[in-house]
């Protein structure tokens, strides 16, 4: 079996160094099993092996933000984002065919690339409007997309929660496809992250992948799903957790004392819908 973190290697300029690192940080998943729940380093480069034909080796270059801009993590790669990446190109549960598609707090925009490469009609990759972190979007876009499908996709900056910027106010409601990865562990953030998915998404047909890691403990995560539930969204299906080894189970909005090291391994994995308005009898 194929785990998530071994789907990402870590891109030195010394390639002798990089095997080591690879094979020291196996032994210590094996011996401990302590599973990465993040990769990279601000301003390397990590290589996603998709293990497919179709979309092969995607280099990511990771941002090296400002002091200022550090609270953002957009300088890994975080598990949400492999999973993402996964459930989009090998398991196909998140098809975005010929859909219009948004990544929030897209980081080094892993899974918005890999959207435009399986056939998305549109997408746009969004994060935190500071220039270190879109310029580094952008180069990840010019490298990894072909010229053909390149001018499918654009980069936008956006703060959440905010309704008036140039990304709300045009496309306010027009998004089949919303991918959140790994974006709910500020706690103050997420009733604004709610909102700008509540705004952003089509009210009719849309669907968000919305994926959490409890690196930062399950009550931010449980208060993500509270701000959803405010702002009128819904799950479709159930929500559940999903292992870095794929084992699933129900998701628990408390599962009393977590190992810091198990819970790692652990995500949580929800489809939410904008709900719907109960017929009349």
């Amino acid at each position: 079996m194929v785990l998530i973190t071994d789907k990402v290697t870590h891109i030195t300029s010394d390639n002798d160094h990089d095997e080591a690192v690879d094979i020291f940080e196996e032994a210590l998943f094996t011996i401990f099993q302590d599973a990465r729940n993040q990769h990279g380093e601000p301003g390397e480069y990590v290589l996603y092996k998709s293990g497919t034909e179709q979309y092969g080796d995607i280099k990511l270059r990771l941002a090296n933000p400002n002091p200022e801009d550090v609270r953002c993590f957009a300088h890994f790669l975080w598990n949400a984002g492999v999973q993402a990446a996964e459930m989009i190109t090998v398991t196909n549960e998140f098809d975005v065919q010929d859909q219009i598609v948004l990544e929030l707090g897209a980081g080094a925009a892993l899974p918005g690339i890999l959207c435009a490469l399986a056939g998305a009609r549109e997408v746009v990759l969004s994060d935190y409007p500071a220039p270190s972190i879109l310029e580094n979007i952008t180069l990840n876009a010019n490298v990894n997309l072909p010229p053909t499908i390149r001018p499918n996709v654009t980069i936008q900056g956006h703060v959440w929660g905010e309704e008036s910027d140039e990304l709300c106010t045009a496309r306010a409601g027009t998004f089949t496809r919303i991918i959140a990865a790994d974006c709910m562990w500020m706690a103050d953030q997420n009733p604004n992250l709610a909102k700008t998915i509540r705004t952003m998404l089509d009210p009719e047909n849309g669907v968000c992948l919305a994926i959490a890691g409890f690196h930062t403990g399950r009550q931010k995560v449980v208060g993500f799903f509270e701000a959803v539930e405010k702002e009128g969204l819904e799950p479709i299906g159930k929500v559940f957790e999903r292992d870095v080894e794929g084992v699933e189970r129900d998701w628990a909005v408390d599962r009393g004392f977590e190992d810091p090291v198990e819970r790692k391994r652990w995500l949580t994995i929800a489809f939410l819908r904008v709900k719907k308005p109960m017929a009349q009898s």
